[in-house]
């Protein structure tokens, strides 16, 4: 099964994602169309203090409302590396530094219309200090510990809706936690 871009037009660019209609031509010769986001990337920490997990709940616009979700954010270029973004977004967010990130896995959340690629990680031996909001989102949000426990059965109850703290949440709880590669596939 193969299938080729032949063309490709920019619909719009925002702050730091593009919308593109490509053109392709499927297996047997038809012509399709479809729209694609690119995304920079981003990276999620589940951070884990003596025995709490460290979130952040946060106002989501798209969503109209708070959400309650690992430490997170975007790459800020194609060239940025993950896991010094998530030392970042540690610092940003929570006011954490740590010595070692653990790498759960990469994952794309939207593969049918982004190419968005999503790196958690765990976090562990974490000192705390203040921390340092980018964003007006970020400096109304609040820090919110629950023990990892209480965490997956929030998970498991549909009372966290961020899939990024979902999957970070029961790939670090799993007995046998599955590695996603850079390409998407288990190894």
């Amino acid at each position: 099964m193969s299938f080729r871009t032949v063309g490709s037009r920019r619909l719009g660019r925002g702050a730091f994602l593009t919308l593109d209609r490509l053109h392709l031509i499927g297996p047997e010769g038809e012509s399709i169309e479809r729209d694609v986001v690119s995304h920079p990337g981003g990276v999620g920490v589940l951070a884990i203090d003596q025995g709490e997990c460290i979130l952040v709940r946060q106002y989501r616009v798209a969503l109209n409302q708070d959400v309650l979700e690992i430490p997170a954010g975007k790459l800020s270029g194609p060239d940025e590396d993950p896991e010094a973004a998530a030392h970042r977004e540690l610092q940003e967010e929570i006011g954490a530094t740590t010595p070692h990130l653990d790498l759960l896995g990469v994952t794309y959340p939207s593969p049918g219309y982004s190419n968005e690629a999503l790196h958690l990680y765990t976090a562990s031996d974490l000192t705390i200090t203040d921390s340092e909001p980018d964003g007006v989102e970020e400096v109304h949000a609040e820090i919110v510990r629950i023990s990892l426990a209480d965490l997956l059965a929030m998970v498991k109850e549909g009372q966290i809706i961020d899939a990024k703290t979902q999957i970070a949440v029961l790939l670090a709880t799993s007995d046998r936690p599955l590695r996603l590669s850079e390409s998407g596939g288990l190894h």
